[in-house]
């Protein structure tokens, strides 16, 4: 437990705060008090390290608001010089398998640009000479060498040149990084990595190898996603080298990458079911997410995704890197309001359940347990679906080619059950501010692109001739280009200003 105890004098008015530690709760539970307490006889003090919020998200369906909510206030709580699990035992660490995959998420919430570059350090730090990192950084217990999914010591500097465009931390840091990926290589067996302990973390409870034990999955194997992983660290480390000017490494690591994407889909691809090892959602969502899925298998992968979503009454059977992949992977392959249906559950598991129990924070598990297991109630690696309503209800997506949002994607999806969804991303380079509304038969858009910026903007339109800006046909304005038009949508090229597009007969 963290406990504090304090013994008082019993002269006069006493006051006392914890020092070098901290408190996370939720209630105050006060005994003895000789009159029932009123307003200002309990002052809270919020710590955490001073990050300043970037982003806003708001739709016309509540239920996502306050999960939006409930996940920036788990974030929040959970940024203290590391960012740590969870604030309220006395674990508090920064455990890099929940780092992958959330990264992106307080990225767009937080300006993360001086805390991610400081964490890196810790996690390097841990470094062995053998190119192995810790699990927890810094390190006080935990595996080493890390679990493979610790992606999180590549994504640190990668989302770091992606958001930021801060260079110098990829620079810093690649032979680090690059020791990292040798040593997983070192411990690959005909192209699989042969090592795992978490992997996709504590599905729910009815797909966990020990329900009663701990959150391994029953059903995706750990080693498939170490070897994912393996491939996806080495496809990012053969980028980071061509942007600090390594083409030799570039050359090496996507070579890597290659040979290890063989042997996964030799190792876990049945071309009988269509699917990766036991055809699951974990399983067929991270190796669409990950590029490893050949391209005529992609529709058949994507098709058996979805209908296992469905077969499961629209609900996730994912754990915590997973859960990501399952609904930008949804998203991306034409199955969008899937995801959608995901995301908007009342019904365990999901994040509606939590909040139908009370919740103002996300869980460790699916499920509404208590008591002194593994059941924090304040915990936010569950929290990636926040990444999501940023890029897609909103649509607002960083252009790795161009990074620091010199040219930015805007390319909103206009959900079926949503009337209106508008936020807003404070970038290095200025505001981003995006909504759409549905009016009768008519779309209306809405943007502010920052200075010295450019955006490619995707509008659901049949045909250039339903889309004005601000009452004007739209090649009328210098600032906008047109780039295509395909299945679907009308492709522009949008310069900065503030723009209102209405996109005439829309029809879903």
């Amino acid at each position: 437990k963290a406990k504090d105890t304090y013994i008082l004098k019993g002269e006069g008015v006493e006051t006392w705060h914890p020092a070098f530690t901290y408190h996370g709760f939720r209630y105050v539970q006060v005994e003895g008090f000789p009159y029932p307490p009123k307003q200002g006889d309990i002052i809270v003090h919020v710590v955490r390290t001073a990050v300043r919020p970037t982003g806003k998200f708001k739709c016309s369906n509540p239920l996502l608001n306050d999960i939006h909510q409930m996940i920036v206030n788990t974030e929040a709580s959970n940024l203290h010089s590391v960012p740590t699990d969870c604030p309220q035992r006395d674990e508090r660490m920064g455990w890099l398998n929940d780092l992958t995959v959330r990264i992106e998420q307080a990225i767009y919430n937080f300006d993360m640009s001086r805390f991610y570059p400081k964490f890196i350090d810790d996690v390097a730090d841990t470094q062995d000479p053998d190119g192995s990192v810790t699990c927890v950084a810094p390190f006080l217990f935990g595996m080493r060498p890390a679990d493979p999914v610790s992606a999180s010591y590549l994504l640190l500097a990668w989302k770091c040149y992606e958001f930021y465009g801060d260079e110098r931390v990829v620079r810093e840091h690649f032979p680090g990084m690059k020791k990292w990926v040798d040593f997983l290589y070192s411990r690959t067996e005909n192209g699989i990595v042969n090592y795992s302990y978490y992997g996709d973390w504590c599905p729910p409870k009815e797909f966990l190898m020990d329900p009663n034990g701990s959150g391994v999955s029953r059903d995706t194997p750990g080693l498939m996603i170490s070897t994912g992983y393996l491939f996806y660290c080495a496809g990012i480390l053969s980028e980071m080298a061509s942007v600090i000017g390594n083409e030799a490494d570039a050359v090496y690591y996507k070579k890597m990458a290659s040979e290890i994407a063989a042997a996964f889909n030799r190792e876990y691809w049945n071309e009988q079911s269509g699917g990766y090892a036991s055809n699951n959602q974990a399983s067929n969502a991270f190796a669409l997410y990950m590029g490893l899925v050949a391209s005529k298998n992609i529709p058949r992968v994507a098709s058996n995704l979805a209908e296992d979503v469905k077969k499961h009454d629209y609900h996730l059977t994912t754990g915590n890197l997973c859960t990501k992949y399952l609904l930008e992977t949804l998203t991306e392959n034409g199955y969008a309001e899937t995801a959608y249906k995901i995301a908007s559950q009342t019904t365990y598991p999901g994040w509606g359940y939590m909040l139908s129990k009370g919740a103002t924070t996300l869980w460790e598990r699916w499920e509404y347990a208590t008591g002194d297991a593994m059941n924090s109630h304040n915990h936010p690696m569950m929290g990636s679906l926040d990444s999501w309503f940023y890029k897609y209800v909103l649509g607002i997506q960083p252009d790795i080619q161009h990074p620091a949002f010199q040219r930015f994607v805007l390319r909103p999806v206009i959900f079926e059950e949503l009337d209106f969804a508008e936020g807003e991303l404070n970038t290095v380079k200025g505001l981003i501010k995006t909504s759409w509304r549905k009016q009768g038969k008519q779309l209306i858009i809405e943007l502010t692109i920052p200075a010295n910026t450019l955006a490619k903007l995707y509008l659901p339109a049949k045909k250039l001739n339903d889309i004005n800006e601000s009452g004007k046909f739209v090649t009328r304005n210098n600032e906008i280009k047109l780039l295509n038009v395909e299945t679907g949508n009308v492709i522009l090229e949008v310069g900065s200003g503030t723009y209102r597009f209405n996109i005439r007969n829309y029809t879903k």
